[in-house]
């Protein structure tokens, strides 16, 4: 009978380890998965920032060249500011991190911040001289956001892991 008992007490242990070994596996599993999803979105945020700041670059440039704005160009300056939303929307629906959050929106709202400079015309190549300094200040602060941005996805994906996060 203590034969039974024994056997059936391994077999009910050998079980229990099992299972949770399965539960730890599983959930180290949905881990990697979720700091894999938000670092693919903090790259896509990163990636529709930088393409939206290179269109508003092309912009300025241009327009110290004398040309003139066209159709296609001011589209695909409004796709890009989509795809920038698109890419924050779906980085705030897979985290809860408020350094995290915080600084996407900042990255965000410098890039986007770039259009509500008024440039006015250019002359020989340059525009006012505040117009001027508001471009590059504009130009610093999105860089700076952008890395803000970049270190604080790091902090969060390899240093906190992904336990904050959500799936």
């Amino acid at each position: 009978m203590w034969g039974t008992v024994i056997a059936v007490l391994g077999t009910l242990a050998g079980v229990a380890l099992a299972s949770a070994a399965q539960v730890r596996s599983e959930r180290r599993t949905r881990r990697e998965q979720q700091r894999d999803a938000l670092s693919s979105a903090v790259e896509q945020v990163l990636g529709a920032l930088e393409t939206y700041r290179e269109l508003h670059w092309l912009l300025i440039a241009d327009t110290r060249a004398g040309d003139e704005d066209t159709r296609e160009a001011r589209a695909a300056r409004y796709r890009a500011r989509t795809e920038v939303t698109r890419a924050r929307d779906r980085l705030a629906l897979l985290t809860d991190d408020p350094a995290l959050t915080a600084a996407a929106d900042a990255a965000v709202e410098e890039a986007i911040r770039l259009s509500y400079i008024s440039v006015g015309r250019a002359i020989d190549g340059r525009f006012a001289d505040h117009v001027e300094a508001d471009l590059a200040a504009g130009r610093r602060s999105t860089k700076e956001a952008h890395n803000v941005l970049r270190r604080a996805a790091t902090d969060h994906v390899h240093r906190r892991g992904p336990r904050r996060g959500r799936a």
